[in-house]
């Protein structure tokens, strides 16, 4: 998060320093937005009289949520894994950085069609759990075999029955949008929104310790892996005051 952030006031401070041009760069706009990523706060300068490029960060606050998944274990004497189910915790929260360009098809116009990359929070989905169940037979057999099922992947859980591990998606993600709004208002205030789609793959799962396993039965009807399904691309709606700054 501290990377994410120290790159995106970089990125800042190298369009405040280009805003001391004698002609392209010869302005400074930033906004403030809530959205699907969270809070966005951006900086951005003009390029030429056709593309604005801006920077900033994304901070996702830790939206949580419930949901239920088989977990399994092996006792030495059954060669059957014993089945159960546990309740995990799902958590969103991440922080973001972003470089964009804003291209204005017609410069006075302020409909706009953006392009850029999104990078750092890579994990776009936190899991945790506990199971009693798992945690009493790790203590009589000595054993940490047992783990919950996530889609075709089994996450471990330790010798406390504790499971921790996640989604997540490439360091870096291109992004394309359209929306309405100049980066860099002609008067003090203008308002700003944006639709757009980050290219994100299909998130791999994680493991925080242990070795992530196969499963040989894939979990399919799973909250956590209908997310790895579908979120291959991660849609944004973004509403944003900006200002001028010069």
């Amino acid at each position: 998060m501290k990377k994410v952030i120290l790159s995106a006031v970089a990125a800042a401070c190298a369009l405040s320093a280009s805003a001391i041009g004698p002609n392209i760069f010869n302005h400074l706009g930033a906004s403030v937005g809530v959205g699907t990523t969270g809070i966005t706060i951006d900086v951005a300068t003009p390029i030429t009289g056709f593309v604005q490029m801006r920077a900033g960060v994304d901070i996702m606050p830790g939206i949580t949520f419930n949901a239920d998944a088989d977990f399994n274990y092996y006792i030495p004497t059954t060669p059957e894994a014993q089945q159960g189910e546990m309740s995990l915790k799902g958590d969103l929260g991440r922080t973001q950085g972003h470089v964009i360009f804003n291209v204005y098809p017609i410069p006075k116009c302020g409909l706009f069609v953006a392009a850029g990359g999104y990078f750092g929070g890579k994990k776009l989905l936190k899991i945790t759990g506990h199971s009693d169940e798992l945690a009493d037979y790790a203590g009589v057999s000595g054993q940490t075999s047992g783990s919950v099922i996530i889609g075709d992947y089994e996450i471990p859980a330790d010798k406390d029955g504790n499971v921790s591990g996640g989604l997540r998606v490439k360091s870096f993600r291109p992004y394309l949008g359209i929306g309405w709004g100049r980066a860099i208002p002609g008067k003090l205030l203008n308002f700003q929104t944006e639709l757009g789609v980050q290219f994100e793959g299909k998130p791999e799962v994680y493991t925080d310790h242990g070795t992530l396993r196969v499963s040989e039965l894939e979990e399919d009807n799973n909250t956590f892996n209908k997310v790895r399904k579908y979120l291959k691309v991660y849609p944004q709606l973004t509403f944003r005051l900006g200002f001028r700054a010069f």
